[in-house]
């Protein structure tokens, strides 16, 4: 017989509450098991429950649009994610960017040992874009590199947050 789900255990592949944003960069979906929030994409998911969103998932969305109005530095959220060890262990590394910050995936790298490459690889798969802040991770030389949202968004967020002196690419 296999293992039971605690109920208190997000159940990774069950149904999802879904809401979404229109945002200066594009309309963002935000995903929730109903307790945490599991996922922050520019891409529709195409599911999702149509019930009442729950508590977490409406609060998602107004942090969130406090944010792209310039009235939020930091998120308040409980977040799930799944993945390896060492993915974990560079999102939570993520969350330690300060807003208006930049890091590289070398200096992330250096923190959490490991490569950059690979730390770049975690960066990639982040599922809650935004909220984990992958966007403040740049090259070594400082350049752009790689975001799932596309650089052109990327560069807008790190504006946006007072990173990049607006127009400097």
């Amino acid at each position: 017989m296999g293992k039971l789900r605690n109920p208190k255990e997000p159940e990774l592949f069950g149904p999802q509450y879904v809401a979404s944003l229109v945002t200066p960069i594009g309309k963002l979906w935000v995903e929730s098991d109903g307790e945490s929030i599991t996922r922050v994409s520019f891409s529709n998911p195409g599911r999702g429950r149509h019930a009442r969103a729950p508590k977490v998932l409406t609060e998602a969305v107004t942090q969130l649009k406090a944010y792209f109005a310039e009235r939020r530095k930091k998120f308040d959220l409980p977040l799930y994610q799944v993945g390896s060890a060492y993915r974990r262990k560079v999102w939570t590394r993520l969350g330690k960017i300060p807003y208006g910050s930049l890091a590289t995936y070398a200096d992330l790298a250096k923190d959490i040992g490991g490569a950059a490459r690979s730390t770049g690889a975690a960066c990639a798969v982040n599922p809650l874009l935004i909220l984990v802040p992958c966007h403040r991770v740049v090259g070594s030389s400082g350049l752009l590199t790689g975001y799932a949202g596309g650089i052109w968004r990327k560069k807008w967020l790190l504006e946006h947050e007072g990173a990049l002196a607006k127009d400097l690419f």
